[in-house]
């Protein structure tokens, strides 16, 4: 036990990562925290703002992990630690104002043990211990990276998990030294060619989106710059992001794989691709995921980026959003655009999918526990039973009542609307029709626009209400 109060155990002698060589992530069952080391989300902020200058390089840092565990314990094992050549994310909201994720990285400062960075983000590896194959014993693991900016001094990076019911709590913990020679500045990849869709900020000024293909190959070169123009416009065209313009950079990577298509498991389809995504994640028929998530990382760091879609030379519907990792869509699909749209309103937004009529692969009661508020802004559980448990009630008018009844007379008001996050009973949606709710040809509801327009104005810097 470390005077951190997380297990972690060093592999190798000082000298890898300056601090430790490899570090291995054990037991979920944290120690309680020693002090300066506080994992609430609730704690108040460091009294005085962090200023970026002040700890932190203009270039990122990228922490490759392994997540690993069943349906009851989980561990994270380092990979590998990157610079890479620009941090485009916020250099104003530096501790993190939203408090969205199933989980969050937070970086202090390892002298003085202030913290300088957090982050909220979710996993992929969270919705799998909800599947039966979870509970059998199985265990797998899956790749993840956390980015922030590069310090100027050694740090402790901590990833904490988020309670149900409760609060987060510590995981683990690692030191990083930014002057050690064993930060990885390769750059696989390095041929691809950047493209530009549309927009003139700069990082620091803008919500930088990229667009990685998948399943093009050299034979479908004109197909994906059409597809890049094409869905790039879609996105920029579309509120809230169409009046946020001025504040969005566009771009795309022609990227290629060796076959076309995506593999398709239960078709007996298999392709190789530069991404290895796949339809059936989970059995399920329709999710479509990113497999080789670390060779995503490397081939958008060519670029700068907040957020990324995955794009997939496909006809199919399908697709996946995962907050703060990435969002996947099909692009020769009746509803491309809707699936481009809603996707990324998980992986951006962090919006919780409104529906509650089709069947997913993990347990609805695992992913939203009975009595539990979820951390989406576009759900909740109401659980006082009235408007004043509500996250959006300064949107709701006086004169409509909650719950809200699904009457036409409701249909165009913002309220709390039963059936959502997969449950037709105990969650709430915030508008009778939005984007998360179905695909047809509606808008985002107006809670939803909100969020979105708050993590554009939070990626370029500026207040986050106007």
């Amino acid at each position: 036990m470390t005077r951190f109060g997380f297990v972690w155990r060093a592999l190798a002698a000082v000298g890898a990562l300056g601090l430790s060589a490899t570090v291995a992530a054990h037991a979920l069952e944290p120690a309680a925290p020693s002090p300066g080391t506080a994992a609430s989300s609730t704690a108040a902020a460091p009294a005085l703002p962090v200023v970026y200058d002040d700890w932190f390089t203009s270039e990122a840092l990228r922490v490759d992990l392994f997540h690993v565990g069943t349906d009851q314990e989980n561990s994270y094992a380092l990979d590998e630690v990157v610079a890479e050549p620009v941090w485009p994310g916020t250099r104003r909201y530096l501790i993190d104002p939203f408090g969205y994720g199933t989980w969050r990285v937070r970086v202090t400062d390892l002298a003085s043990g202030r913290e300088i960075f957090r982050q909220g983000y979710a996993t992929l590896f969270d919705e799998w211990t909800g599947t039966d194959e979870a509970r059998t014993g199985i265990r797998r693991s899956m790749s993840e990276s956390v980015r922030f900016p590069m310090p100027k001094k050694a740090v402790l990076v901590h990833l904490d998990r988020r309670v149900p019911g409760a609060d987060f709590r510590p995981v683990v913990s690692f030191p990083i030294d930014p002057s050690s020679y064993m930060i990885s500045r390769a750059r696989p990849f390095g041929d691809l060619q950047v493209v530009d869709l549309g927009g003139e900020a700069a990082p620091d000024k803008a919500m930088d989106v990229l667009i990685v293909p998948e399943g093009y190959a050299p034979s479908d070169a004109d197909k994906l710059r059409a597809d890049l123009k094409r869905f790039a416009r879609v996105f920029l065209d579309y509120e809230p992001w169409k009046s946020n313009r001025a504040r969005i950079h566009m771009r795309g990577i022609l990227a290629w794989s060796r076959e076309s298509g995506v593999s398709e498991p239960r078709k007996g389809i298999y392709r190789d691709t530069v991404l290895g995504s796949t339809f059936n994640t989970f059995d399920s028929a329709r999710y479509l995921t990113v497999q080789h998530t670390k060779r995503l990382r490397q081939i958008a760091s060519l670029a700068p980026y907040d957020t990324l879609f995955v794009m997939v030379n496909s006809s199919r519907y399908g697709g996946g959003g995962i907050y703060n990792q990435w969002s996947v869509f099909t692009s020769d699909n009746e509803y491309d655009d809707y699936l481009m749209l809603h996707e990324y309103g998980h992986h951006m937004g962090a919006l919780g999918d409104e529906y509650y009529t089709s069947a997913v692969a993990s347990d609805e009661d695992a992913m939203y526990p009975p009595g539990t508020e979820p951390w989406e802004p576009n759900l909740t559980a109401l659980l006082d039973g009235t408007r004043n448990s509500a996250k959006w009630r300064d949107l709701i008018a006086p004169s409509t009542p909650v719950p809200t009844p699904d009457e036409p007379k409701y249909a165009a008001v913002v309220g709390a609307f039963e059936g959502a996050g997969y449950k037709a009973k105990g969650l709430f949606r915030p508008q009778h029709d939005c984007k998360m709710f179905h695909k047809g040809l509606v808008e985002f509801c107006a809670v939803c626009s909100r969020s979105l327009e708050r993590m554009v104005r939070y990626y370029s810097n500026e207040d986050l209400t106007p």
